[in-house]
């Protein structure tokens, strides 16, 4: 009888425990569609580093080198829905990122200076 009242005290804090939980501790919701797209800004990112980093390796200046990846980018993703809904700051924080680790030193810019100022330059082109 000792065990079984052991085991319905300790079922009862579990079940407390479980229901403090669930409703008093603060847990954040994740939707789907925000998932989507950081997918997207990511493989957005990646695709538009790789060809800028590319055109700076063939010699083409950092404005250049932009323009045309800008272009490129805009052809490759222009059928995806996405595209027109996508957060431009978030999408700009993860190419200036992308870009500065990848190939920062041949346009001179590394750290959190050169991050912010590639981003500016992207948000300024961009519009």
């Amino acid at each position: 009888m000792r065990e079984r009242e052991k085991k319905l005290i300790l079922r009862v804090f579990l079940l407390i425990f479980v229901v403090f939980t669930t409703l008093v501790v603060p847990t954040e919701i994740v939707y789907a569609s925000e998932s989507g797209d950081s997918n997207f800004i990511k493989k957005f990112s990646r695709s538009y580093t790789n060809k800028f980093c590319n055109a700076i390796g063939f010699g083409l200046s950092k404005e250049s080198a932009m323009n045309f990846s800008m272009e490129e980018n805009k052809q490759v993703f222009k059928k995806r829905k996405e595209i027109n809904n996508i957060n431009k700051e978030l999408l700009a924080d993860e190419i200036a990122i992308s870009v500065i680790e990848q190939c920062g030193y041949p346009i001179n810019l590394s750290g959190a200076e050169g991050i912010q100022e590639f981003k500016s330059y992207y948000l300024s082109k961009d519009q």
